[in-house]
């Protein structure tokens, strides 16, 4: 039986990661390093507050950054929230 497509993808991924390539917006496995790769220092932010959080900054290219329990509240309610939600053309949920 031949491999998928979705292996075959993450197979290269990992190759590209092995040899260090660094995987920018515009690479063709960008899209997929996005949902397959935890940002650097995510462990470190993690300790703080016990748990793992993640926001995506306005204008970063859908680039997660890890959070401490209270950048992420700040995020939430802060505005930047809002803003990324302004930038992917989608409405704030109502309520």
């Amino acid at each position: 039986m031949p491999p998928s497509r979705c292996s075959m993808a993450t197979h290269r991924l990992q190759l590209e990661v092995a040899r260090g390539v660094l995987i920018l917006p515009g690479h063709p496995l960008f899209n997929a390093t996005l949902g397959a790769t935890l940002p650097p220092g995510w462990q470190q932010t993690a300790a703080v507050g016990n748990e793992a959080l993640f926001v995506v900054r306005p204008g970063l290219s859908g680039l997660f950054t890890p959070a401490t329990p209270h950048e992420w509240r700040d995020y939430l309610e802060g505005g930047e929230y809002e803003a990324r939600l302004e930038e992917l053309g989608d409405d704030l949920p109502d309520g």
